[in-house]
């Protein structure tokens, strides 16, 4: 009974063991830290549920380098480069802050509430408009190029960046250390 039971235990332990490097192995080929991405535009006006204080965003340099590199690609590619707005900034960074302090990754708040409720809340109501999510864990892997290439292999955001018709953008980046945010809004 008791050469059984040593079996056993050394059964397990080998299992363990095992599943462990199987696990590593995996983790090399798979890594857990990605760069996530989600867009989104709309030419329909929506209704507005939230309200916010008057505007005085502007980029910090993280924010200026995703910009540069979207008018960057926007120019490479035959179009007209779109303008810092604030108020888009100011948005941008609402959105990016509330992703971050409530922990989710989507286009609709925990409420129901898009980027779209915003803008018209701060009185934007432009008929084209969109929005570029981005999130990176762990947060160093989340530069500027790191965001542009992620949205570039992405059919929606790929033409959520090149929509003609765009003249504006406004950018907000949260990083907490652990995950970096990162939102786009665009305007005509």
């Amino acid at each position: 009974m008791k050469r059984n039971l040593k079996n056993i235990v050394v059964f397990i332990a080998a299992a363990v063991v095992l599943l462990l490097v199987i696990s590593a192995c995996l983790s090399a080929v798979f890594p857990a830290s990605a760069i996530e991405v989600k867009g989104a535009s709309s030419t329909r006006e929506q209704a507005s549920t939230a309200v916010a204080t008057k505007p005085q965003a502007a980029f910090n340099d993280y924010e200026n380098a995703v910009a540069a590199l979207i008018n960057s690609y926007r120019v490479a590619s035959g179009l007209n480069q779109v303008a810092y707005e604030p108020t888009l900034t100011y948005v941008a960074k609402l959105r990016s802050q509330d992703l971050m302090d409530r922990g989710y990754f989507s286009h609709y708040t925990p409420e129901g509430t898009t980027v779209f409720d915003l803008l018209k809340a701060n009185g934007i109501t432009s008929r084209l408009r969109g929005e570029n999510l981005g999130q990176a864990m762990p947060a160093e892997i989340g530069s500027p190029e790191a965001f542009l290439n992620a949205w570039q292999n992405s059919s929606s955001h790929n033409a959520n960046m090149l929509r003609v018709g765009y003249n504006y953008i406004g950018v907000g980046m949260v990083d907490n250390g652990d995950r970096i945010v990162v939102t786009t809004v665009f305007t005509n």
